[in-house]
């Protein structure tokens, strides 16, 4: 006898298939074909196969900025809650290239997506004046660092950009964020 899946679980595997594989080359059927399930199951989560993506990355979204927080809760200083923070925002999500570029394909994707990097950015301006006030950090506009922050991250969305590179979307937020932290100049 199968064991039926918890409406959790099944979600669990349906964020894994969409943020692996991304909406362009599935439908609606075949969603419902690989998680064996109905597409009426599917049609009660949202009414098309866009709209069930975007709740996913949403969702996912969240859940990211939760751990970048929590995170930052239990570092001993704002430095230590910055790195820890931005490690666990690092990344959108452990989302494919593919999911990737899937979002990015739509208005309302890119809404999605940019939601989320002002989030995460603005999180992050509170971690640095609180850096400042405790002395652990040059005196830099917050806001300033943010929009630098949130600037690159809208140009590393850029698939182009990556290709000239070589690297991937969390390897450019990775370095990018390491200047951020630690700046170009090597310390003597």
């Amino acid at each position: 006898m199968t064991k039926r899946r918890t409406q959790e679980e099944f979600l669990q595997e349906l964020t894994h298939l969409l943020i692996s594989e991304g909406i362009r080359t599935l439908t609606i059927a075949e969603i419902a074909e690989r998680l064996k399930c109905s597409r009426r199951r599917l049609y009660e989560i949202a009414p098309s196969k866009e709209a069930l993506f975007l709740q996913v990355c949403r969702q996912r979204f969240d859940a990211n900025m939760a751990k970048g927080h929590a995170a930052a809760r239990g570092a001993p200083d704002a430095a230590a809650a910055i790195s820890a923070y931005m490690k666990a925002v690092l990344s959108p999500s452990g989302m494919s290239k593919a999911a990737l570029t899937d979002l990015d394909a739509t208005e309302e994707g890119r809404k999605v997506f940019d939601a989320y990097q002002v989030a995460r950015v603005r999180g992050l301006e509170s971690m640095i004046e609180e850096g400042v006030r405790q002395d652990l950090m040059v005196a830099h506009n917050p806001r300033l660092v943010s929009e630098a922050i949130l600037g690159a991250a809208f140009r590393f969305r850029n698939p182009q950009f990556l290709e000239d590179t070589g690297l991937s979307l969390g390897e450019a937020f990775n370095e990018f964020y390491e200047i951020v932290l630690n700046g170009l100049l090597k310390k003597r």
